[in-house]
């Protein structure tokens, strides 16, 4: 796809693809949807990062991956309106059969159950063309130092100024009101398939700028 350019942000190099995975997975050692993915009440970084590897080839190969600078402090993936739904091409592409080698042999049947079960709830939520938030993270030693304020800002300007709706999913009750301050609605409240997981979808719909 084209590169949008934002202020102050870059698009991920492939030479950086092991600094974002990295960050990404030290901040997402409390997710719960990463439990639900590995089957366990435990989070392995060393099987988490593979999960997170293939968010990242996924994103680079048919999607907008940003950073915040040379650092990678932060790293926000984002797919396109014709995007926001992985094809199992999509996925065979950016490497998802190594998941079941390299994490465990269940991840790909988790994979699809999730994914019914999230493309059923995107459907319903919003069905214009849109933006879709794969993922947003900011290692540990950044946090509290505004780089998710720089990740979003400027791409939600973007999406404004083009008439862009956009869509997440969460499943920790702090991030719900994380996205509430960028606009974003919560659309629907569910919970994973066969477990105790809530699952929120989100939906923010473009902020109307006045004439000055």
């Amino acid at each position: 796809m084209r590169k949008i350019e934002l202020p102050g942000l870059h698009h991920l190099m492939k030479k950086d693809f092991p600094l974002a995975v990295s960050r990404i997975t030290d901040a997402f050692d409390e997710d719960p949807c990463l439990m639900y993915l590995l089957d366990s009440d435990y989070y392995d970084p060393e099987k988490a990062k593979y999960i997170h590897g293939y968010s990242v080839k996924l994103g680079y190969k048919y999607g907008m991956i940003m950073t915040t600078g040379e650092k990678v402090e932060g790293v926000s993936i984002w797919m396109p309106p014709n995007r926001a739904k992985t094809t199992s091409w999509m996925f065979l592409n950016a490497g998802g059969l190594l998941l079941k080698k390299n994490v465990h042999s269940q991840i790909i049947k988790l994979f699809q159950k999730y994914g019914d079960y999230s493309s059923s709830i995107h459907h319903n939520c919003i069905r214009e063309p849109h933006w879709y938030l794969l993922s947003i993270a900011v290692g540990k030693e950044y946090q509290g130092k505004g780089f998710a304020n720089k990740l979003m800002n400027p791409v939600l300007s973007y999406f404004d100024t083009n008439n862009y709706p956009c869509f997440l999913e969460t499943h920790n009750p702090k991030n719900v009101l994380f996205y509430e301050k960028f606009g974003f609605k919560v659309a629907e409240i569910g919970q994973l398939p066969d477990s105790d997981k809530t699952h929120w979808a989100m939906v923010r719909y473009p902020e109307k700028k006045m004439d000055t």
